[in-house]
């Protein structure tokens, strides 16, 4: 099945926190990374501080992935692989920083 995570948040975040969840592919465009100009995570981003404030209702995948991992992590679930599949220079290196800002600022 295949779920629109904007129509459909819970049962995304369900899917990505059920222990049979091993891998999970992105594909974003390089605006979804929500990069501020120095290339760090824009925390002012109104998608940002509203993931911040609504960790169970995310709209961002730096909100859906790291609420993931944290359930994951609090049930003694092991984390799932994500793999960058957009043409992004560098998008793994990018994606781990800028879910490593956002789970700082959690």
């Amino acid at each position: 099945a295949m779920l629109v995570a904007p129509e459909d948040p819970s049962a995304v975040l369900a899917t990505l926190t059920d222990p049979r969840t091993r891998i999970v592919t992105l594909t974003i465009t390089e605006k979804a990374y929500l990069r501020a100009a120095g290339g760090g995570l824009d925390a002012a981003h109104p998608d940002i501080v509203h993931d911040l404030a609504n960790p169970r209702m995310p709209k961002t995948a730096h909100g859906f992935l790291t609420e993931a991992l944290a359930l994951r992590r609090a049930a003694g679930t092991p984390p799932f692989t994500v793999l960058c599949c957009d043409n992004l220079p560098a998008n793994g290196a990018t994606l781990h920083r800028l879910l490593v800002e956002f789970a700082q600022l959690r």
